[in-house]
């Protein structure tokens, strides 16, 4: 499995655009028949980029099939997809409609491509903050692709550098990744955490924890 994890978008400073374009390239690049969008972090918002079916609104690549996981039958069209799981703040939501769907969950574990952006990169850890609508903030598991890891997003954005690593303490696990917004961390899952590259300008911290 390849995954590109990109760090989100803040609206206050206009990086939706920014990050949409590429994100766009990068599926281009990739040259795939069917993309499958997991838009389930996020089901309300105000801010109209990010407002109902924005991927297949703002994403159109010729040739591509775009698939919405919210429909069964999308679900079931699908053979080996790239992966898209959009960012929002109803991580828990996001964890519970995935977990609960046998063939969704089959198709994220067998894909070839995975690309989170934002709650989505955060769940392709073994663990996650949870997000601000889901009540109390807390860790909760999360889908373990990358094995013991915990990834934070809109890393110097909101200032997460000293949030990461408590909660790598917490968790006990090895790695931490930061990942700034239009900014994404690509790596193939086998030679990870040995090989790896970036996209964008921003800034990746990977955290390694001590052996003492």
């Amino acid at each position: 499995m390849k995954l590109f994890l990109f760090g989100g978008a803040e609206t206050s400073l206009n990086q939706v655009g920014p990050e949409i374009k590429l994100i766009g390239q990068v599926i281009k690049k990739l040259k795939v028949k069917q993309v499958l969008h997991i838009p389930f972090a996020r089901t309300t918002t105000k801010e109209h980029s990010w407002s109902g079916d924005w991927f297949h609104r703002n994403i159109k690549l010729k040739g591509v099939t775009y698939l919405n996981a919210k429909n069964e039958t999308d679900i079931a069209k699908a053979k080996r997809p790239l992966i898209f799981v959009s960012g929002g703040s109803e991580h828990v939501n996001l964890l519970n409609q995935i977990n609960s769907n046998p063939k969704l969950l089959k198709l994220i574990k067998n894909a070839r491509y995975y690309i989170g952006e934002s709650a989505g990169s955060m769940i392709a850890g073994t663990y996650q903050r949870s997000g601000r609508l889901d009540g109390r903030r807390r860790i909760i598991k999360g889908l373990n692709l990358v094995k013991n890891t915990i990834i934070a997003v809109h890393y110097t954005e909101r200032k997460m550098q000293p949030i990461l690593t408590r909660n790598m303490k917490k968790t006990k696990v090895k790695y931490g990744i930061g990942i700034d917004c239009v900014t994404a961390l690509e790596f193939e899952l086998k030679d990870w955490p040995k090989k790896f590259n970036t996209i964008g300008n921003g800034m990746v911290e990977i955290i390694t924890k001590s052996k003492k």
